[in-house]
């Protein structure tokens, strides 16, 4: 049975779909005072914010801390409160969604609707899953250091970080999170030179030879309409690896359609594995993770099953 949500606290990032998902903020404040919930919240103003906001939060003991915004809130705040949990394996504090963002591609995998009405009553009711998430731990880009966090979607090595940031620069913003990601991805092509990896995967020395993007992850919607056609679920303990290789620029561009499909994984044998090591990238050496460029390999991922309890949503296969 459910355990209804008694204390929430809500982190919303004003920046969120350049700053149109504060339209929604109204209409969330009025339904959470209808509801008489104790609640609290607190605004980002700059990246690592969410987390912080949230672990503090969590070792609050409110029941429920909830992310509004896009997947890079998400991102920030679910690496906030899973170290909670880590520490404390008896807390009833639980993850919720309330999205503002772009592209929903955490909502779109486990059945969290968009609509603020829906959302909260049934974050309200304490509907609870618990799924896997990804842990990376990868170099900083600025102090080189070694840091640890969690990702809930996909993380990509090789053009991912070059299409986040051409998309998060303005091009979705003046042409829409579709067309903007494509122009990004369309121009990350021309640019990229495709290198040769070397990865670890579950013990297994492996090389890939013309990397163009290594797919790592547990959700098959990876940004903007982008997706793996994939057996896979949200807790099913494992995670995926895709890498698009061994193919031309020309050969990658006859290919394209069919990322928005997914169908190109017939052509790309998909790896089910626990854990992954990239241990060079050949010059490509940026790592990305749930939509934003995030540090410099090597990398370390490992699947963490059943870690995160999601509130409000159903559990989908794709």
């Amino acid at each position: 049975m459910p355990t209804p949500v008694k204390s929430l606290f809500m982190i919303l990032n004003p920046s969120a779909r350049s700053f149109a998902g504060q339209r929604k903020w109204p209409r969330i404040f009025e339904l959470l005072d209808q509801s008489g919930v104790n609640y609290e919240h607190a605004l980002t103003e700059k990246a690592g914010d969410g987390t912080r906001l949230a672990a503090a939060a969590a070792r609050q003991g409110f029941d429920a801390i909830v992310a509004v915004g896009g997947d890079g809130t998400i991102n920030e705040v679910i690496s906030g409160v899973v170290p909670v949990l880590e520490q404390n394996p008896g807390s009833n504090c639980r993850f919720g969604v309330i999205y503002t963002g772009t592209s929903p591609d955490f909502c779109a995998f486990h059945g969290l609707s968009l609509d603020p009405d829906t959302i909260i009553k049934r974050i309200l009711a304490g509907h609870t899953r618990r799924v896997d998430l990804g842990q990376i731990t990868h170099q900083t880009s600025d102090t080189n250091q070694k840091v640890t966090r969690f990702f809930s979607c996909s993380a990509n090595f090789g053009m991912g970080a070059a299409i986040a940031r051409g998309s998060n620069t303005g091009l979705r913003k003046r042409f829409g999170d579709f067309i903007g990601t494509l122009l990004s991805l369309l121009d990350s092509i021309k640019n990229y030179v495709p290198p040769r990896f070397r990865l670890r995967i579950d013990g297994v020395e492996q090389s890939f030879e013309q990397v163009h993007n290594i797919f790592i992850g547990k959700n098959p919607y990876i940004a903007s309409g982008i997706k793996l056609k994939l057996d896979i679920a949200a807790d099913d303990g494992r995670m995926y690896l895709v890498a698009l290789h061994g193919i031309s620029k020309f050969r990658l561009l006859s290919v394209l359609p069919r990322v928005y499909t997914g169908s190109f994984c017939g052509d790309f044998k998909p790896v089910f594995c626990r854990n992954v090591e990239i241990l060079d990238g050949g010059g490509a050496n940026e790592v990305e993770y749930d939509g934003d460029p995030q540090g410099l390999l090597p990398a370390r991922i490992s699947i963490m099953p059943g870690i995160l309890p999601v509130l409000g949503g159903d559990i989908l296969t794709y």
